[in-house]
């Protein structure tokens, strides 16, 4: 594996204190590094980031001072994180949605792959705590998105993944302008319009453990727009 000491696990929170501390710490155990993204939380998220900060120093926070989105949250987390000088950049949950035994499964492919995926909807890929409905309308937008854009990638939508550096360069980050969880399809659109070497890897998603879901109706309405734009973008 490649030095732990270049890799950074850049993460979004908003209102995650019941789940941030630990997740953190977990990470932190494997040696890696991490990137707080906060909006601004009104609970005690960035407090809880700066208790732990006092005791490690592989651990950063980029406090914004409202909730700009998704997609702007990790334009500026790998802004931040290309600054410190890292050059293997992780994006995942905050929730636990995204499982720290599958993350060591993604770190096992960065010697091979510019881009590694984790995704559910490969053999050994699955989804835990979902309704019937909500497993059935997330397969078939991601179809949907898959046959539109024209792309091999089977998980769209995964928001675990690792990019390298020369991933992001050739894929121009700061450039996009989705900002909802339309930023998961765009940037698998420029993976493959770009064809930069990618590779799945099966995860199991897990409905987060405390909190409060993200997901609204207009971050869907912002995902279906962006599906159709880039099918007709020349």
């Amino acid at each position: 594996m490649k030095n732990l000491k270049k890799i950074i696990v850049v993460i979004p929170t908003y209102n995650e204190s019941e789940n941030i501390e630990n997740i953190v710490k977990e990470i932190l155990d494997l040696g890696l590094s991490v990137l707080i993204v906060d909006d601004n939380s009104p609970d005690n998220t960035k407090e809880l980031i700066e208790k732990i900060m006092q005791n490690t120093s592989n651990l950063y926070l980029l406090n914004r001072n409202k909730k700009l989105g998704l997609g702007s949250a990790y334009r500026d987390g790998y802004k931040h994180a290309v600054g410190l000088g890292f050059t293997y950049f992780v994006q995942m949950d905050a929730d636990y949605s995204h499982r720290i035994s599958d993350l060591k499964k993604l770190l096992l492919e960065i010697e091979n792959y510019d881009v590694i995926i984790g995704s559910r909807y490969i053999d050994g890929g699955s989804t835990t705590g979902w309704s019937q409905l909500r497993k059935y309308l997330s397969k078939y937008a991601n179809l949907l998105s898959k046959f539109l854009i024209k792309t091999k990638i089977k998980d769209t939508t995964s928001g675990f993944r690792i990019y390298s550096l020369k991933a992001l360069n050739e894929i121009n980050y700061l450039e996009t302008n989705s900002n909802g969880y339309g930023f998961q399809i765009e940037m698998t659109y420029l993976i493959t319009k770009l064809k930069l070497n990618y590779f799945e890897v099966p995860i199991t998603f897990e409905e987060r453990r405390e909190g409060e879901s993200k997901m609204d109706f207009s971050i869907i309405l912002e995902a279906i727009s962006l599906i159709f734009k880039l099918r007709f973008k020349k």
